[in-house]
């Protein structure tokens, strides 16, 4: 699948200086004049961000990584691929945005420039036995769950921002277990934080 990829998709790369909106906590993404079989966009503090496209007929078809705090423009070209519905994931530390592109019979290429999906990850600080959960930015409620290795579940509730903020903090009792697992549960996708007290 890699080789087919390697022939399928023309990748561009060009690092462009740092701009001001570079200085933002986390990526965003501009989309450029789309060529007939190409989508061309651009991403800000790329620093830590991958990017995956798939479809769900063929799964990944490409994923890099990017480490750069500059600006880095990217540009893939779909003309070997079949007419169809494919997806561009792009991810950091903080957050997952997923666009849907479109190739037609006629090879061209129609991305949506709203996200279909974006999910805000969670934020976790440990301090000795006290567990912190933070949100910025939340949009949609959140599924939390607090429990030990031994699948006793301490915390169990659906919580939602205010303000797009969403603070919790956990105080963990280091007598009853020695790890404790916070899982957040947001739009289908998990996420895990193992805090170890001992």
């Amino acid at each position: 699948m890699k080789k087919v990829i390697q022939s399928v998709l023309m990748i561009g790369f060009l690092s462009i200086s740092m701009s001001a909106m570079s200085k933002e906590k986390d990526f965003s993404l501009s989309f450029g004049k789309n060529e007939s079989e190409s989508v061309n966009f651009e991403v800000s503090n790329a620093k830590n961000v991958s990017v995956t496209i798939y479809s769900d007929v063929d799964g990944e078809l490409l994923s890099e990584d990017l480490n750069s705090e500059k600006n880095v423009a990217k540009s893939y070209n779909f003309k070997d691929l079949n007419s169809g519905i494919y997806y561009l994931v792009v991810e950091s530390d903080l957050k997952i945005e997923k666009y849907k592109i479109k190739v037609d019979s006629n090879k061209r290429v129609i991305i949506e420039e709203k996200p279909v999906a974006e999910i805000v990850k969670p934020d976790f600080s440990v301090n000795g036995n006290k567990a912190k959960l933070h949100f910025s930015g939340l949009k949609n409620s959140v599924k939390i769950t607090v429990s030990d290795f031994a699948n006793t579940i301490y915390y169990n509730s659906t919580k939602s921002a205010t303000n797009g903020e969403l603070d919790l903090t956990f105080d963990l009792n280091p007598n009853t277990a020695d790890q404790y697992i916070i899982s957040v549960e947001q739009d289908g996708k998990v996420f895990n934080k193992v805090i170890n007290l001992r």
